[in-house]
């Protein structure tokens, strides 16, 4: 975890492990560093969502355009327009259907899947809804518009990604992988399914769970980003304080006209790769990973200038077998963090 404010400045704490060991009292369990990448899932859309916006800013792209010339084997794809995706209201499905998540964990694991196959597998299920009729979270819209990038640029999205803001903000722990190398490689992950697992490979009752290629470069411009929670700040921080990204924070700021969330204690709404709310009358921006086991999340509160980032590479399972990710324990946890902020 990353926690920065304007009193305090940056703190960066880590506590856990990178891989846990068979035999800890011959071969010591590796603790994780504050400075360790892990993988972050879908954050990877704040990068995305600004190249965009940015390629707008320079006339490359028209975010009220559709992607109809593109991609005509999505269904509705005259009617979709880039802001659509970047809001999620395009109506476009998740790839991951029952037979795609067989062929990527059973089938064909250690093979690298095209993201032009995977957007195919999306646009056979045809559409959610019309397009900017409701809300629908879907990875592909940031497939797509992965895609997008490359084919304006002619450059790979991670060139892009890296010339436009991990080189000049200093994001040196961060990478895309399955297209990048990431130097000393990623942390193992866990399922923790409790002590009486019968799992051949669980310690303690850890299983290793490492994402495959195959769901790597499945995932690709929607989650596959590797980065460390001090990075991520450095991103955050400057995309929504600096003034030299002005473009592209009034654009992730710009709602779409159904939110996220309606429902409960607070409305979530949608922004460009971002979801915005208030929090104590306070505009909070915010957005979440997941790529199993690996969840993350950062939270900006706006007027006080308060980022908290966090990434943890195990899931619980033995609580809850229907329960795949650890948002609500990093959220229960970013929370407490901001209570001793703004008590101190």
């Amino acid at each position: 975890m990353s926690v920065y404010s304007t009193k305090l400045g940056q703190i960066n704490v880590a506590s856990g492990l990178t891989k846990r060991s068979i035999d800890p009292d011959r071969f010591p369990d590796d603790p994780i560093a504050p400075n360790q990448s892990m993988f972050v899932g879908d954050l990877i859309h704040v990068l995305v969502a600004a190249c965009i916006v940015q390629l707008a800013s320079e006339e490359s792209v028209n975010l009220n355009a559709t992607i109809e010339s593109r991609f005509p084997e999505i269904e509705n794809s005259g009617q979709i327009t880039i802001r659509n995706l970047l809001e999620h209201t395009s109506g476009i499905p998740v790839f991951y259907t029952e037979e795609f998540l067989d062929v990527l964990y059973e089938q064909s694991p250690n093979t690298s899947q095209q993201t032009v196959d995977v957007i195919a597998v999306a646009a056979e299920e045809g559409s959610f809804f019309p397009p900017s009729t409701q809300y629908g979270y879907s990875k592909t819209n940031f497939l797509v518009l992965g895609r997008i990038i490359e084919l304006v640029t002619g450059n790979p999205l991670e060139i892009e990604i890296r010339n436009r803001f991990l080189d000049p903000l200093d994001m040196n722990d961060t990478y895309l992988a399955g297209r990048e190398n990431v130097p000393g490689g990623t942390p193992s992950g866990y399922e923790y399914t409790g002590p009486f697992t019968d799992a051949p490979t669980a310690i303690d009752g850890h299983v290793p769970q490492v994402p495959e290629i195959s769901v790597i470069s499945a995932e690709w411009a929607s989650g596959a980003l590797v980065s460390t929670t001090s990075d991520i700040i450095k991103l955050v921080r400057a995309i929504f304080e600096n003034e030299q990204y002005a473009e592209i924070e009034s654009e992730m700021l710009r709602v779409a006209e159904y939110p996220a969330q309606n429902s409960g204690a607070k409305k979530i709404n949608s922004g460009a790769g971002v979801f915005v709310w208030e929090d104590d009358d306070e505009p909070v921006i915010g957005q979440f990973g997941f790529i199993y086991p690996f969840s993350a999340q950062f939270i900006y509160w706006r007027k006080s200038g308060t980022v908290i980032a966090v990434i943890a590479n195990e899931v619980d399972s033995s609580r809850n077998p229907n329960s795949n990710f650890q948002l609500p324990i990093i959220e229960n946890l970013t929370n407490k963090a901001k209570n001793i902020l703004d008590a101190n």
